[in-house]
């Protein structure tokens, strides 16, 4: 995923007049939670986000979002602050789990306090695993959400760059069958990372490269 923001959205960051606004929707079995990190409210359409939601409470921390390597896809973790044990039980539960979770990040127009359009989409994933956590005078319920590129390595969804994948969708091509030594990049969520992770061997006779295309 390549983050672009609005051409409005950079003149006005550009500017350092206008907040910013990160927003989280997660869509749990039978309600949906739609938190402001940060104080106060804000209208999205119909959509209101919330500094405290009134049932579960507050997001404390919304982490940095992680870039997978290898099989792993990125991902993010939200800490909750729940006011009871009711609250904490439904964050917790099984029927939580792949609960869709979304990540905005959104300018504010700080002389009228509405949303500058339209925010910018910087996670789409699902819940993974919560955790409940529980240290003196405090109770949080940590969740681990992954990307939604974690459903293609569960499918086993990409290509191959090897002279069997290429076989298997071009029968008869053998542009690859004497391919060795070859080296890919592969980028996760972003076009370009500092730190790049590679797949390859010198062997010779076989094929040596691994590439997920999403």
């Amino acid at each position: 995923m390549t983050f672009r923001l609005t051409p409005e959205m950079t003149a006005r960051l550009r500017a350092g007049r206008d907040p910013i606004a990160p927003m989280v929707e997660i869509f749990l079995p039978g309600y949906t939670l739609r938190h402001l990190v940060g104080a106060g409210e804000l209208l999205w359409g119909d959509r209101k986000f919330l500094s405290k939601d009134p049932r579960f409470g507050v997001l404390v921390a919304a982490g940095n979002l992680t870039d997978g390597v290898a099989d792993e896809a990125p991902d993010w973790t939200l800490t909750f602050a729940p006011p009871g044990e009711t609250a904490v039980e439904d964050l917790t539960e099984a029927n939580v789990q792949t609960s869709l979770v979304n990540g905005y990040l959104g300018v504010v127009d700080r002389a009228t306090g509405v949303l500058v359009p339209e925010p910018l989409q910087v996670f789409a994933g699902e819940l993974d695993v919560a955790r409940l956590r529980v240290g003196k005078s405090t109770r949080t319920v940590e969740w681990r959400c992954v990307s939604a590129l974690e459903r293609f390595h569960e499918t086993e969804t990409g290509a191959r760059l090897s002279d069997a994948f290429h076989k298997m969708v071009w029968p008869g091509e053998t542009g690859l069958a004497n391919m060795t030594g070859i080296e890919k990049t592969s980028y996760w969520g972003v076009e370009k990372v500092p730190s790049g992770v590679t797949y390859g061997t010198g062997g010779g006779g076989g094929s040596a490269a691994y590439a997920r295309s999403f």
